[in-house]
């Protein structure tokens, strides 16, 4: 008898977490339901076919709003299959394109790779909430079709990696407002398409931003693991500025995890990378990897490990070489920031005052974020105030805060 509701979905995402894998119904022996599986993008196929239906389906499932999707949990220790198969997979036979009426030209992989720009324009400036359906439906209905047509090798290479971009940002926007299964399932299909590109340093980029989600989530582990895959998987496939960025992606995992002596090794190989960039061609998507970024990311670490000086050193030096196009990642910044002040063994009256100023200035531009990580950053700092909650500061900074309603619910 096959239980009544959500509950065969609840047993099956039990099960997965407990034995790392995707677990379908079938496999229970509660496959009642007709339709895409549960276990929907979570498969790295390898193969080009395949990697294209499965993305075709999910945004069609994501589109009609599919309560597995929005509701599913996916840990990540269920993505280490897909990384592992990345690691190993040989490249894929392109498809057989004979037959084929619609011919695909560059101008076509331009005009894509031109609107992935403005998307991810939009999820920088205005949060991932603010366009993340019109990117689901733009890769749907303009994208996809032009994965089923005909088109050179070259032209083929190009247009599977500008949809992994694509498909990555769609996920990260997912990841951003806190849809973290759904954004897991597009994060292994773009992963795919990457594969299918033949780009590894692509592929590693999507196994690190893998990786920083499960770190936002508290999966050390995995996200340590993630961001090694991606080091080991673009070996000699990458540029100065994307290896640092796998370096500094580690780094946060161990720092998370409180291995001190691996961070501060990862965070010196990022370093070393780093000061070479610009000695060659770089990818565009690295584009946003710049100094700020790179300030911030060492900002994050230090915090981990709660060395307030170094925290708050580097976090400042982001802040003074960024730009005022990324302000979501200028809010994060000033909220480790805030948080590092609060790292000290003991910090004083004044620690606080220059936590709540630093916090307060991040506020002023929450309200236009569209962004659950933002305000998951806001709330852990909040938590931490509790015991100065008498405090003159932290009185006014919680004032400001239920003016933005953050906390709400």
């Amino acid at each position: 008898m096959r239980p009544r509701g959500a509950k065969p979905e609840l047993i099956a995402s039990v099960l997965g977490q407990r034995l790392g894998r995707p677990i379908t119904l079938s496999e229970i022996g509660m496959d009642s339901r007709k339709g895409p599986p549960l276990t929907l993008g979570l498969t790295f196929s390898g193969q080009q076919a395949a990697t294209v239906r499965t993305t075709r389906i999910l945004c069609d499932e994501d589109l009609r709003r599919a309560d597995f999707l929005r509701h599913g949990t996916v840990s990540a220790a269920m993505l280490i299959p897909a990384m592992a198969r990345w690691l190993v997979a040989p490249l894929s036979e392109p498809l057989n394109r004979t037959g084929r009426t619609l011919k695909v030209s560059r101008h076509d992989v331009e005009a894509v790779r031109a609107t992935a720009r403005v998307f991810e324009d939009l999820d920088h400036k205005y949060g991932g909430g603010h366009a993340r359906r019109a990117a689901v439906q733009y890769l749907h209905s303009e994208v996809a079709p032009l994965l089923h047509g005909n088109y050179t090798d070259q032209i083929r290479r190009e247009l599977f990696a500008v949809t992994a971009r694509f498909t990555y940002k769609t996920a990260a926007m997912a990841y951003d407002i806190g849809l973290h299964g759904l954004a897991r399932r597009y994060f292994v299909q773009a992963l795919d398409l990457a594969h299918a590109s033949g780009d590894r340093a692509l592929g590693g980029k999507v196994l690190a931003v893998m990786s920083n989600q499960a770190n936002f989530l508290g999966e050390y582990g995995e996200a340590v693991d993630l961001a090694r895959a991606a080091k080991l998987g673009a070996k000699g496939h990458t540029t100065p500025t994307v290896y640092a960025m796998y370096c500094v992606t580690e780094a946060r995992g161990l720092a998370s995890l409180g291995d001190r002596r691996a961070c501060l090794r990862a965070l010196r190989e990022a370093e070393g990378a780093f000061a070479k960039a610009g000695t060659v061609e770089e990818p565009e998507w690295i584009g946003y990897f710049d100094e700020a970024e790179f300030h911030d990311e060492f900002g994050h670490c230090f915090a981990a490990l709660r060395q307030s000086s170094d925290a708050t050193r580097h976090a400042l030096m982001a802040l003074e070489s960024s730009s005022d196009a990324y302000p979501r990642s200028r809010t994060f910044c000033r909220m480790t920031m805030a948080g590092a002040y609060l790292a000290t063994q003991r910090p004083s009256q004044r620690d606080v005052e220059q936590a709540c100023a630093v916090a307060s200035q991040a506020l002023a531009l929450v309200d236009r974020l569209k962004s659950h990580r933002v305000r998951e950053y806001v709330r852990t700092f909040d938590r931490r105030l509790d015991s100065y909650a008498t405090l003159a500061p932290v009185v006014a900074f919680r004032a400001q805060l239920r003016e933005v309603a953050l906390c709400a619910g």
